[in-house]
Parts: structure tokens; sequence; C-alpha cells
């Protein structure tokens, strides 16, 4: 976990050293937080969101492959890291990401009161990644930044209910789902998925939708059941881009006696 927030106002600096991750479900909307006090309003205020990518290294033998590498793969070059920007009291667009056009948005009013939270709609698994939130303005200047990550399953809060004078165990859904998948387990983990019943809680246009399930195995308030969902149709299951780049399996500091 790790976060870093500078800020100077006026004639004092201040830095604290902490880290927010955020979890989300699919196909929902969030607010990364963020939050500067020497921000008063939009009067020479300049800020923008960016998003930095999760990496991972793999070994190359030599120097050939590891330059050879950033000369036909420069990611940074291909894709824009800019998810929302303003500057001169408006939004600018030029320079943001083409996945984030009409899905993020800060509320204006807020800015007055150091707010530059950002809205972002309909999560998807590829939004997982570290977001900064900079900020500059006369009176200071500051940087924060949120994990986001996005869940592949959910197991709601479990409840007990009385209906038609049974005990039930009741779960609902946070996350929005195309074909979901819903299992219930008991503290042994035996599953009990085939005693419930599934259905539609919620909708949205686009088609997806909240689930309700209810199991009706003979339910014990003693007991703990795990109510599990999970996306289960192929087009809209985790797909998460990870940029890899080559390290040398040898510092170049080796190369010279």
């Amino acid at each position: 976990m790790e976060k870093v927030q500078c800020c100077r106002e006026g004639s004092s600096t201040f830095t604290s050293l902490a880290i927010d991750e955020l979890r989300v479900h699919p196909y929902t909307d969030v607010t990364l937080p963020c939050h500067f006090s020497f921000v008063k309003g939009t009067d020479d205020l300049e800020f923008y969101w960016e998003r930095e990518d999760i990496e991972e290294e793999f070994e190359v033998e030599d120097d050939n492959d590891y330059f050879r590498f950033f000369r036909f793969y420069d990611f940074f070059e291909m894709f824009s890291k800019v998810v929302y920007q303003f500057k001169n009291d408006k939004e600018q667009v030029e320079e943001q990401n083409s996945m984030y056009e009409k899905r993020v948005s800060v509320d204006r009013e807020e800015i007055s009161e150091g707010s530059l939270s950002l809205l972002l709609k309909n999560v998807n698994f590829q939004d997982q990644a570290i977001y900064k939130c900079f900020a500059m303005s006369p009176t200071g200047r500051g940087e924060s930044k949120i994990k986001l990550i996005v869940e592949d399953s959910e197991e709601p809060r479990v409840e007990f209910k009385e209906i038609d004078d049974e005990t039930v165990a009741t779960c609902v859904s946070s996350g929005w789902y195309y074909l979901p998948n819903v299992t219930w387990l008991d503290r042994g983990e035996r599953d009990l998925s085939n005693y419930s019943t599934v259905e539609i809680f919620e909708e949205q246009m686009n088609g997806a939708y909240r689930v309700y399930s209810v199991l009706r195995y003979p339910v014990k308030l003693n007991e703990k059941y795990v109510c599990r969902i999970i996306e289960t149709d192929v087009n809209f299951q985790p797909f998460r881009t990870i940029r890899k780049y080559p390290r040398r399996k040898f510092h170049h500091s080796y190369d010279y006696y």
C-alpha cells in the first residue's frame, strides 16, 4: 500500500506518506478521492488525473535485446496517460485517453472546497491501475495516488429472513453482471447452490443486472453461509492489461572491471 501526497500552501511545506486501495465491483460507478486544502477555486488552477499501469519485468541477456525492446515498444508514447485534465478554467480533452471519454467527471461545485475527486463510470477490468491526482495553483501544489482494484467476484453480506414461515438466507449483489453464477457454501464449504433461487434485482439499459438470491436449505441461524457471485460470460470476464518491459540480466556496472 503506497500513497504519496506533497503539498505547499503559502510559505509552509508539508508531506504525508500513505496510500489507499479502493476495491470496486465491475460495471459500477466509483469516485476516486482527491482533496487539497490550498485549492479554493478554479482561478489559476490546473489539475489532472493520470494512470500508472501495473508493470512487470522480464530478463534479457544483453543490451542489444534491452534497447531493441524500447525501440519498438514504447507503450507510453502509444497511449495517453491522461484520464482527466482541467486548465484555463475548463476541462481539457485534447490529450485524454479515449477509453475514458465521457466516463469521467469532476464536480465543479466541489472544487472551491478543495475536492478534485474523480467520478469514473461503468468500471471495467481494464480500469485497474494506480491513479495520480496532481494540482497546482499560485498558493500551492500537490499530488496523491490511489490504487483501483476491480474485484473478480464478490461475497455480499448474507441476511436471515422469514419467508412463508421458513427461515432462509438471502444476498443481493453489489456488482453488475451479464451472466452471473451464484454459489452458496456453508461453514464446511459444502455446495448448497441446488437449494437456492436467483432472480433479477435491478437491471441496466446495457443488459447488466444485479441479482437477488435466496437459500432455502434447512437454514440454521448459528451456521455460517457464504454467497459468492462471479461473472461466467466469457465476453465480460476479467481482462487486464499489464505492461511488460525488460531489465538486464546483469546490471551495466558489471560490464567493466
